[in-house]
């Protein structure tokens, strides 16, 4: 060995001492700096034997053989310890796994028959520092095998990693990986096949090389910096697929889910641009790339995050996307976007399933709501119509009795008058009962054709309480109920909101009560009162009142305790009229005297 190769080395040896001793100093070394200050150390023992081989002037010397042994073994941890590096790199680890411990059993078997083959000589059938004079056994093949495996699997990975992700700054960290590597790969397969005659500081001094190029990507490029990899496991746990947009619509980053579904059907590839990927597609597809560059450009010139829903056909079927642009900027400047697609398929169905039940559920409830109306209606028109009847029947034999009389000289003027206000009193009867059935007829159909609708005004809570006692009058009646009304309401004080939404819920509150009365009847209390701007309404009945696992369902689900003869949904959607219409509430209490409380209240600054 020349003089100048020895200063090589003894360079070499200052560097990389001085390096590990600064990177120590650092303190709190992540996993992969220090696997290469191991890989440092190793190339360092390795170097100073070679340098210990060439200060002994007899070539002979038994110290020779631990020297050069020391140098295979330190080859051998070198080389495990940067493929143990390149499979942290690839897998974004932080701590080093328990099984690639034990893949430094290789490099331990390897040294263990380096040091003793002067027993067994299956390294080195006859060893010499001359190349032309050694006499290789069969181990030091398998060991040379083991090296170019283990160099190639590191490479390999870290390339097929570079691949797959594209990633600039991975790129970079991935070819100065794989290219310190490939050196000694290429120095060892020319010293090995003998096409080149190099000394045997020519293997360490390219893993000097190596170990330039890594030290340049951790400490310059900030190699295996998790941050990129870390984004994108950010971008895949938020949304099922994500591309990388440049300013200029090239596609130049997408995950596998997004290659996945939208690459082979779409055409959208990595380095592709949305306007030539457009030009290619058939007809049918085409609205998917422009829906694209039309939100992308959208975003750009808005700067600001723009949201859509879009559907893809695919193998699967009809698939819909809901997509999210953010613009990207660096140094204030718009240098891409990315778009973000969050699978809402399954969300759609589910709500279209949702819907129809809730639509089959609300018909449901109309129906019921439809056949009580019809009910109370029925009820309410029986009796006053029946009045009506009774009094034609009773006009029908006055008109006949003074027919009757005409012309009858026992029959005197006062018995004509008598007969006239006879017949007064059952037209006064009629009027009263035609009163009533137009009470009940204009409230139903105030109802019915507000029932889609929002009619806001200013009313009292009197009218409400009257139209409430009009559709249940006759029902409570058949019920043995009676409705005992007690508004303490200020004559000034006047509630905003759908009149008829108030109506519904408190006719669906008494007929709750009434229903919870059974055949016993009794009385149901209608109560209102005021109180620092707020309105109260309670409806009170006697009943069998209600559990407390049955409390904490009403107003929250479609609960029904009326098993068939009810939906559910009567409670249900009176707490979401007073939340929604009215800004109230609606709960329940027990009442002391046996029974249950139900309570609206609604503040009138809302």
């Amino acid at each position: 060995m020349d003089a100048v190769t020895l200063r090589i080395l003894y360079l070499m040896l200052t560097i990389l001492i001085f390096f590990i001793i600064s990177c120590i100093m650092k303190g709190s070394l992540k996993i992969i700096q220090k696997l290469y200050i191991a890989s440092s150390s190793f190339l360092i023992i390795w170097i100073g034997a070679v340098a210990g081989i060439t200060w002994i002037e007899d070539k002979k010397a038994p110290v020779l053989v631990t020297l050069d042994a020391v140098t295979c073994a330190s080859m051998a941890f070198l080389v495990m310890t940067m493929f143990i590096m390149s499979y942290c790199f690839v897998h974004n680890l932080t701590v080093m796994p328990k099984k690639c411990c034990w893949l430094y059993l290789f490099p331990i078997v390897t040294s263990t028959i380096a040091f003793t083959n002067p027993l067994h000589h299956l390294f080195y059938r006859h060893f010499s520092v001359y190349v032309s004079e050694v006499q290789f056994g069969p181990l030091f093949i398998i060991s040379g095998i083991q090296y170019y495996f283990w160099s190639c699997a590191s490479i390999f990975m870290v390339l097929r990693y570079g691949l797959k992700n594209r990633h600039k700054m991975i790129v970079w960290q991935v070819m100065l990986f794989s290219g310190g590597l490939t050196v000694p790969l290429i120095i060892n397969v020319l010293a090995t096949l003998k096409i080149v005659d190099f000394s045997i500081a020519a293997t360490p001094m390219a893993f000097f090389f190596t170990i330039i190029c890594h030290g340049y990507a951790i400490y310059f490029l900030n190699f295996l910096n998790i941050k990129p990899v870390a984004l994108q496991n950010i971008l895949d746990s938020i949304a099922d697929c994500y591309v990388i947009l440049s300013s200029d619509s090239c596609i130049i980053n997408a995950n596998q889910p997004f290659l996945d579904n939208f690459g082979d059907d779409y055409g959208m590839r990595i380095n592709s641009y949305l306007t030539s990927v457009v030009e290619e597609l058939e007809p049918r597809k085409r609205d998917v790339i422009y829906n694209l560059l039309n939100f992308f450009d959208i975003c750009k010139q808005s700067t600001s995050v723009i949201s859509y829903e879009q559907a893809i056909l695919c193998e699967r079927g009809k698939l819909y996307y809901s997509v999210e642009l953010t613009p990207i900027f660096i140094r204030r400047k718009l240098v891409g976007v990315v778009a973000l697609f969050a699978d809402v398929t399954k969300l759609k169905e589910d709500m279209r399933r949702e819907k129809q039940m809730l639509s089959r559920e609300m018909e449901r409830e109309r129906l019921a709501s439809l056949g009580q109306m019809v009910g109370s209606i029925s009820h309410n028109l029986k009796t006053p119509i029946m009045s009506v009847s009774g009094s034609v029947d009773s006009l029908e034999r006055l008109i006949m009795e003074y027919r009757e009389s005409i012309g009858d000289s026992e029959v005197t003027p006062n018995d004509h008058a008598e007969i006239a206000a006879e017949m007064e009193e059952w037209l006064k009867k009629i009027k009263g009962s035609c009163a009533y059935m137009s009470d009940v007829i204009t409230t139903v159909k105030g109802m019915a054709v507000n029932m889609n609708t929002s009619n806001i005004t200013e009313f009292k809570l009197e009218e409400v309480f009257k139209k409430v006692l009009i559709l249940m009058k006759q029902n409570l009646i058949k019920h043995r109920c009676n409705l005992i009304i007690e508004n303490k309401l200020p004559e000034d004080v006047y509630l905003k909101g759908d009149v008829n939404n108030l109506v519904q819920v408190l006719t669906n509150l008494v007929d709750n009560a009434k229903d919870s009365m059974g055949t016993k009847g009794g009385d149901i209390v209608l109560r209102a009162w005021y109180k620092e701007q707020v309105v109260y309404i309670s409806v009170t009945d006697s009943g069998t009142g209600i559990s407390q696992e049955v409390k904490r369902k009403l107003f929250v689900s479609m609960y029904t305790s009326k098993g068939a003869k009810g939906t559910g949904l009567g409670l249900y959607s009176s707490a979401g009229l007073i939340r929604g219409k009215f800004g109230g509430e609606m709960w329940v209490e027990d009442n002391p005297s046996g029974g249950s409380v139900f309570f609206v209240k609604i503040p009138l600054n809302t």
